[in-house]
C-alpha cells in the first residue's frame, strides 16, 4: 500500500470509527453518561474496566478467527470487529481519564481548594 492510500484508509476509517462510537454509545449509554453502560457494572460485581475487558475480548477472538481461519463467522465484516475493537480501548482511555479526574476532584475537595 502505498502512503497516500494509507492516508486516505486512515482518514475513513476514523469517520466510522466517531459514526460507531456517537450512533452505539448512545443507544448503550443513553444521553448523560457516555461511560454509563460501563459504569453500571457494579450492578453485575464487576468495574467498568472488567465489563470492557469481556466487550473487548469477544471482538479480539474475532479477529484471531478471521487472522487464524481467513473468514468471519458471522454476519459481522472483520472490519466492523477492528472498529470496535478499536473504539473500546479509546473507550478504556476514557474510563483511565474520567477515573482520574474523579480522584483529582476528590482530592481538591478533601484539601479545600475549589477551582
Amino acid at each position: 500500500m502505498k502512503w497516500e492510500q494509507q492516508k486516505t484508509e486512515f482518514d475513513a476509517m476514523i469517520e466510522e470509527l466517531r459514526t460507531l462510537l456517537w450512533d452505539k454509545g448512545l443507544e448503550y449509554a443513553g444521553p448523560e453518561d457516555c461511560l454509563g453502560n460501563l459504569k453500571r457494572a457494579s450492578e453485575i460485581g464487576v468495574t467498568p474496566e472488567q465489563k470492557l475487558w469481556i466487550f473487548l475480548d469477544k471482538h479480539l477472538s474475532s479477529i484471531k478467527s478471521y487472522i487464524r481461519e481467513g473468514k468471519t463467522f458471522s454476519n459481522e465484516t472483520i472490519d466492523g470487529r477492528i472498529c470496535d475493537a478499536i473504539n473500546y480501548l479509546f473507550l478504556l482511555r476514557c474510563l483511565i481519564r474520567d477515573k482520574e479526574q474523579a480522584e483529582a476532584e476528590k482530592l481538591r475537595v478533601e484539601h479545600g481548594v475549589y477551582s
